[in-house]
């Protein structure tokens, strides 16, 4: 088929941005021109790819530490401010989006980008949204992701689901709309269900569950998109360093324990430290605790307790002996392919999802809530490690360890040679 140029348009956090990266780089290696547009903190990672780069909206760190005490209530409390937060967010997204190269082929959206589906229809190309959870999928059998109310029957559930569309009409819509109106654009009846329900790639694993029939749209299911392993990158030498010193890999060796919320930040950070230290201290394991905002720099900490930023889950997490994360699609993406049970703290939307799955898989035990996070919680959860060893192992086999951004861009290569 000829080139295409894809714009891919993922609006959120890393675990958002990613994926589209990974996506971005098959449909490269197969002649493809691709735009990155996405918060500028993603430039470096976009252009270092060698896609062309445009910034949307404000940094999305920024957004997150000044907005951190979302992440501390229920999404069902925390709903309305995040509403708030992403409507006053929606014209300088949509202002922001339209400045991209305007002769695409295809537009793909993730995350919080709901621009993208006004720029398809304007250049009357396909729109695409990557999704990477099922929760998010409009179906009866289960709640969704932002009112994770678990438990109910299908009634409950369709009731859920239409309460939670009909509020995004409500106050989202009518923005969307009045924004499409002023591009020449015809209104939309359903908002969430023409950006959410229509051309959907589900991009998570088929362990997570399989997509349900009663699912709208004709969507496909691939693997999760996760990095190619064979371009992992290495540790630091101080983190290698660390790993050694436990005695990685030797009998009576102490166990290392992955504490990390990916780009959630925490209110009381400090509480998270004082886990740490009494892990290592109380209870003789060592710690490497992901610092994804320099929230630990100037803390001193005992050698048995590890602070590190961003790095490759690929090439840590099958070296500890327990991970301990939020529950976003990307680390349990990776988690499961390390073969290492988790033990998931969920703070927002689809994370308690994730959280519940693993724990039916038997990859580890019940979610913790973010309230109840105590370093005897961890320490118990580590004790028992070995209860949910042979799972996690099994998962791992059965996980591809990669093929979803092959997938994905095959149906990307589908629609585009297809469009409305």
């Amino acid at each position: 088929m000829k080139p295409l140029h894809v714009l891919l348009a993922p609006l959120g956090s890393r675990g958002d941005v990613q994926p589209q990266l990974v996506l971005g780089e098959e449909l490269t290696r197969r002649g493809h021109r691709v735009t990155l547009a996405a918060p500028p903190n993603f430039r470096a990672w976009g252009e270092e790819r060698g896609f062309h780069f445009v910034p949307v909206g404000e940094d999305i760190n920024s957004i997150i530490r000044k907005n951190q005490g979302m992440t501390e209530q229920h999404p069902v409390v925390a709903l309305p401010a995040q509403i708030r937060l992403v409507r006053e967010q929606l014209a300088r997204q949509v202002n922001d989006l339209f400045a991209a190269p305007q002769a695409c082929d295809i537009v793909v959206a993730a995350g919080l980008s709901f621009a993208g589906k006004m720029v398809a229809d304007q250049l009357r190309v396909p729109h695409v949204f990557c999704c990477y959870t099922l929760s998010a999928m409009l179906s009866a059998e289960h709640p969704p992701a932002v009112a994770p109310v678990f438990g109910l029957p299908r009634l409950g559930n369709r009731l859920l689901w239409s309460t939670i569309t009909g509020a995004f009409q409500l106050t989202l819509g009518r923005k969307l709309n009045e924004l499409r109106t002023q591009r020449g654009l015809l209104p939309e009846r359903g908002s969430w269900q023409s950006i959410h329900a229509q051309n959907v790639i589900l991009a998570q694993d088929a362990v997570m569950g399989e997509l349900p029939p009663d699912v709208p749209g004709d969507n496909v299911h691939v693997p999760a998109i996760v990095p190619n392993p064979d371009e992992a990158k290495p540790l630091s030498d101080l983190l290698e360093r660390f790993l050694r010193g436990a005695g990685e890999g030797s009998a009576g060796a102490p166990p290392v324990v992955y504490i990390g919320f990916g780009s959630m930040p925490t209110v009381d950070r400090a509480r998270v430290v004082r886990i740490a230290i009494e892990l290592f201290e109380r209870h003789g394991a060592r710690v490497v605790l992901h610092s994804s905002h320099a929230e630990d720099a100037g803390v001193e900490l005992p050698p048995g307790v590890f602070s590190t930023g961003d790095l490759d889950h690929t090439t840590l997490f099958p070296r500890v002996d327990l991970i301990v994360h939020h529950g976003g699609a990307g680390t349990t993406a990776a988690a499961l392919r390390s073969g290492v049970p988790q033990l998931i703290v969920p703070h927002i939307v689809d994370q308690f999802f994730h959280g519940r799955r693993i724990a039916e898989l038997g990859a580890g035990p019940p979610p913790v809530p973010k309230a109840k996070l105590t370093a005897d919680a961890i320490a118990a959860a580590l004790k028992d490690r070995f209860n949910y060893w042979a799972k996690a192992q099994s998962l791992r086999s059965t996980v591809a360890r990669n093929g979803g951004a092959q997938a994905a861009a095959d149906r990307l290569e589908q629609l585009a040679s297809n469009p409305p």
